[in-house]
């Protein structure tokens, strides 16, 4: 059996286990189809449609990376394959001879391809990088906060993210008197599109009830890039009456429109960053004076030394981040790395992050709203692979 396997003899001289020496792409089991068997029954009840699962194609081919050094291997998973296909074309070979533990140097890295912007290519560059802290981390026994300067602390709070949820079902406010009494820093609803149709007094209605339910725990929600601007305008009443912490994605990621929701002086925080993966993205909307909570995927945005000036940088400006939760193990290292007021709390998604987590031997698990932050070495666990493996060739 061989693998994607891109490889080079040991370099004369240098003998650090950090060393890349392959680049190897495993196939992992797709992604389980409905939801979490172990969901609170409140929780399931309000459930809307289940995840998508493997319908998804990111979700149904799915592989794990891992760079191979002397002895010592650094993995990051889940990447869809496409993404694979971009490490496959246009990084592995440039990491060949790269030293994981001198982060700053892998932007110098030879490329191959064409491919340097877009979702996809950063999602890419993030993969590749996470899994150099990685094998950072298990070649010098440190833990990866460690590396980024030191653990500020142990666990994380985590807010509730209840996008896999119908917020108009009869059950959310169940969902969200739970989600409150389990101790989550504070919860997200979505905004549907036929919500955001049905006007402002549908959303009042719908999302008035969910808020009187969390009692005093805070309340945000997410219209997913899902309003135009006028939709928007007239939302912000309804949200500054809600006293939502924060409002994320209103407008789509790119918009110009977001200066005219701030002009309008309604008091509501804007929240946005995931999506912008670009870094003149991400400064642009740092630095415009557009948003007022800044959040950020290390596993989109570039990876954690990115992820890590945008939030400092968030932080001079007078922002908080909190870290998108696709990649929760190095968004809990980036929380882990930083005081509270930085990183008050990281992203937990109800519906979909037990099924993320089912690939590690060892699940992560909320207790009490908190997260552990890793304090051993590796960002996560190496992913389980199958029995039958099957590498990328």
């Amino acid at each position: 059996m061989t693998a994607l396997t891109v490889r080079a003899p040991a370099q004369a001289g240098v003998a650090t286990k950090t060393v890349v020496r392959a680049v190897r792409a495993w196939q992992l089991p797709p992604q389980p189809a409905g939801l979490p068997s172990e969901l609170p029954e409140p929780v399931a009840a309000a459930a809307g449609e289940p995840p998508a699962g493997p319908a998804w194609a990111e979700h149904r081919t799915r592989f794990a990376i891992e760079l191979v050094g002397d002895g010592v291997s650094g993995w990051h998973a889940p990447v869809a394959e496409t993404v694979a296909q971009i490490i496959v074309d246009d990084l592995a070979a440039g990491l060949i001879g790269h030293d994981a533990a001198a982060p700053r140097r892998l932007a110098y890295r030879k490329k191959t391809g064409r491919h340097r912007n877009g979702a996809h290519a950063r999602q890419a560059a993030s993969a590749v990088e996470l899994a150099c802290w990685d094998l950072a981390s298990r070649a010098t026994g440190l833990s990866v906060t460690g590396l980024l300067g030191g653990t500020i602390r142990p666990k994380v709070p985590a807010y509730a993210s209840a996008l896999g949820l119908d917020p108009a079902h009869p059950s959310a406010p169940e969902a969200a008197a739970w989600i409150t009494a389990a101790g989550f820093w504070g919860q997200k609803w979505p905004l549907p599109k036929p919500l955001i149709l049905a006007g402002p007094r549908a959303v009042a209605k719908t999302l008035g009830r969910l808020r009187d339910a969390a009692g005093e725990g805070r309340f945000m929600v997410d219209a997913l890039g899902r309003c135009r601007l006028d939709e928007a305008m007239q939302l912000l009443p309804v949200l500054a009456d809600l006293q939502v912490t924060f409002a994320e994605e209103l407008l789509p990621p790119g918009s110009f429109g977001w200066h005219r929701l701030r002009a309008a002086g309604t008091g509501v925080p804007l929240a946005a960053g995931e999506h912008a993966v670009d870094e003149s993205e991400q400064t642009r909307l740092l630095t415009g004076k557009a948003v007022d909570v800044w959040q950020v995927d290390p596993g989109w945005s570039g990876g954690l030394a990115r992820s890590l000036h945008t939030t400092e940088l968030a932080a001079d400006l007078g922002m908080a981040t909190f870290p998108h939760g696709d990649r929760l193990p190095a968004a809990l290292a980036l929380a882990g790395a930083c005081c509270r007021d930085k990183i008050p709390a990281v992203e937990w998604h109800l519906t979909l992050e037990p099924l993320r987590q089912q690939i590690y031997p060892t699940p992560v698990h909320v207790e009490d709203g908190m997260l552990p932050v890793r304090t051993v070495p590796a960002l996560a666990e190496a992913p389980t692979l199958p029995e039958k493996r099957r590498c990328w060739r």
